[in-house]
């Protein structure tokens, strides 16, 4: 957003930091309120065990002694928080008992990049409680990027099963049981390969698309369904442990508390002022999404409805996941919209777009701008206001340039390539919505509170690609 800011900088920094940084499975996301089923768990599922399979060792299983058979040899746990137990579904078999975190790493080569697995842990809580199983990838500075997760609360056997798919970079991954303040027992743990996860899903209309042709549809959200798809989306950033609730000055932390609201085909990114006493201003909590999903050029859109009180900033984004190396960083950066409403120098007919390079290095060259383009600030200025209906913005992203386009209109195309500040190849681009308030640049004249709750309206969000690079 914005350029990010030396601060958001700094905070991508801090990301690659590690150990001094909160652990999601020790610091996860609340679950929406408005929704239960619309937590973590709701994405992994959670099978009764009288659903379930025989136990029979899969030949290609890459957890090492899943069924605890060696007791704790390839498992990690701080001495004293586990135990082995006689099993309780296996006759003669073992299970484990977990008071504090009991891990498994996983070595460079176990899993592969692109390719998709099925993990699947029995496991129960044996009083009422809360209990994790997460699947996860760390970068090479040893904070996590990616975590594949679900809850265990009941006191009877469940399979948590997750599917996923490896992230560009695999070299430091483990398997993580945790109890949270209760304990949490474990029959079996496995990790096989499955086929491809499939990213795209049923449209039912194509009003407001504005597909070049030669381009083939590889992700969408229709956000059909009454809670969000946490198979698709996470819902914080990706530095901090993915813990990074909010960015540069802004008022507001993004939270899980009925902020991402499905209905009639609609996802509503809402903010509402939660507090007024908070020293830093820091009031309000709102939505934001993050994709699973990672790519490298293509057309992406999405349908939206913007908020129309002061002080508010919507933005929809690509900003640069782990590489092959580990590495995450800043830039690259590509802006699709931010609609920023500060009540005088920005208003809600002008819609920002725009590319972020490295710090000192020339600005992108426009290679086309429309007229109602200002080049020097970066907006377009429309005929309307765009909280009074509905628009499709989107972008085409090449390899060496991007253009911006509004209902099918070409706004801008700047030159720019997708590298890192040293000039290297960034990792592939995850898609970022979200609903930002206040902060110098959507605050500068104050906050509307009368206005609140105000919500990003999302019809549906597409990335395609041309079928000759897929």
């Amino acid at each position: 957003m914005r350029a990010l800011s030396a601060l958001l900088l700094s905070v991508f920094l801090a990301a690659c930091g590690g150990g001094s940084q909160p652990d999601p499975v020790d610091a996860a996301p609340e679950n929406e309120t408005a929704a239960p089923d619309d937590g973590p768990e709701s994405a992994a599922g959670l099978v009764p065990v009288a659903a379930l399979a025989s136990y029979t060792l899969d030949p290609t299983e890459l957890v090492i002694d899943p069924r605890f058979d060696q007791r704790l040899v390839h498992w990690s746990a701080v001495s004293g928080h586990a135990s082995i137990v006689p099993s309780e579904l296996r006759s003669g078999g073992l299970a484990l008992d977990a008071t504090g975190p009991v891990t498994q790493a996983f070595d460079a080569t176990r899993l592969q990049p692109g390719r998709a697995y099925t993990l699947r842990v029995m496991a129960r809580v044996r009083a009422a409680g809360q209990g994790r199983i997460a699947l996860r990838f760390r970068e090479a500075a040893g904070g996590s990027y990616r975590t594949y997760a679900c809850s265990v609360t009941s006191t009877s056997y469940r399979e948590c099963r997750v599917d996923f798919t490896v992230p560009a970079y695999a070299q430091r991954a483990d398997l993580a049981l945790q109890p949270q303040g209760v304990t949490l027992r474990v029959d079996r743990a496995s990790l096989t390969m499955r086929s491809p996860i499939v990213q795209t899903e049923s449209v039912d209309t194509l009003v407001g698309s504005t597909v070049p042709a030669g381009y083939e549809l590889v992700f969408n959200d229709e956000f059909t369904g009454s809670a969000l798809k946490r198979s698709k989306w996470f819902t914080r950033y990706i530095n901090d442990n993915e813990t990074a609730d909010r960015l540069n000055d802004e008022k507001q932390r993004y939270r899980d508390n009925a902020n991402h609201l499905l209905g009639n085909g609609l996802l509503s990114l809402t903010a509402r002022k939660v507090r007024s006493d908070d020293p830093a201003g820091i009031n309000y909590e709102s939505g934001m999404l993050r994709s699973d999903f990672t790519f490298r050029y293509g057309y992406v859109e999405a349908r939206v409805r913007m908020p129309g009180g002061r002080g508010v900033w919507p933005a929809f984004w690509l900003a640069s996941d782990a590489d092959g190396q580990g590495r995450i960083g800043w830039p690259p950066e590509i802006d699709i919209f931010e609609v920023v409403n500060n009540g005088v120098e920005d208003t809600m007919d002008m819609l920002h777009t725009g590319v972020i390079v490295p710090a000192g290095a020339a600005p992108a060259p426009h290679l086309y701008a429309d007229p109602a383009y200002n080049p020097t600030w970066t907006y377009w200025r429309a005929p309307y206001r765009f909280n009074d209906g509905w628009h499709t913005v989107a972008i085409e992203w090449t390899p060496d340039r991007v253009t911006t386009f509004v209902d099918g209109k070409r706004l801008v195309t700047r030159a720019y390539t997708w590298t890192r500040s040293d000039g290297t190849p960034a990792g592939p681009a995850h898609l970022l919505l979200n609903l930002a308030v206040g902060g110098s640049w959507a605050g500068r004249h104050g906050i509307d509170d009368s206005a609140f709750p105000q919500a990003l309206q999302v019809n549906w969000v597409r990335v395609y690609q041309k079928s000759n690079a897929m």
